[in-house]
């Protein structure tokens, strides 16, 4: 089997958040998507293995920075490449509150949501939320996946649903 068709799915850019005990932590992601429009619902799709995952468990909200073409490609390595439970992601990147839970600033837009249901998959939990706020931070083109990889070049950290060795 060619992985590397998976690259071929459309995919965007995303910093996924909550709090942990008070702090603001989150992943990048790149997995997420509308489920239906009323209620309002998105998915998103966080491994096991990364920290943000309890702490939207603990919390049972997150929120998705969608990340643009021009927002800083340094938000990705510092959201994929770290864990939050051994640094403050968000000490190095500007951010505001909305609803209650971190946004990055230099996102393109927003969607926060509170968790209704969960999925476990192998790897994965596949948390649904209920839409609670979304708006539009800049005008920019939403960053693709593809995007990350031919234009910026950027890597699929190990945690990845698209990382190949």
């Amino acid at each position: 089997m060619n992985k590397s068709a998976f690259h071929q799915l459309s995919y965007g850019v995303y910093v996924v958040s909550t709090w942990d005990k008070g702090r603001a932590t989150g992943c990048t992601a790149n997995s997420a998507m509308q489920i239906t429009s009323a209620p309002a619902t998105i998915a998103v799709s966080i491994n096991h293995d990364n920290y943000t995952n309890q702490c939207i468990r603990d919390t049972g909200k997150f929120a998705i920075s969608i990340l643009g073409e021009n927002s800083n490609p340094g938000i990705i390595g510092t959201f994929g490449f770290k864990s939050g439970k051994d640094c403050d992601k968000f000490d190095q990147v500007e951010y505001g509150v909305k609803e209650y839970l971190p946004v990055v600033s230099d996102a393109c837009a927003y969607i926060v949501c509170e968790v209704v249901d969960q999925m476990e998959t192998s790897t994965h939990t596949v948390f649904l939320g209920k839409v609670l706020d979304a708006d539009i931070l800049k005008k920019d083109e939403p960053m693709t996946y593809s995007y990350y990889h031919n234009v910026i070049k950027g890597k699929s950290p190990k945690n990845a649903p698209t990382y190949i060795e």
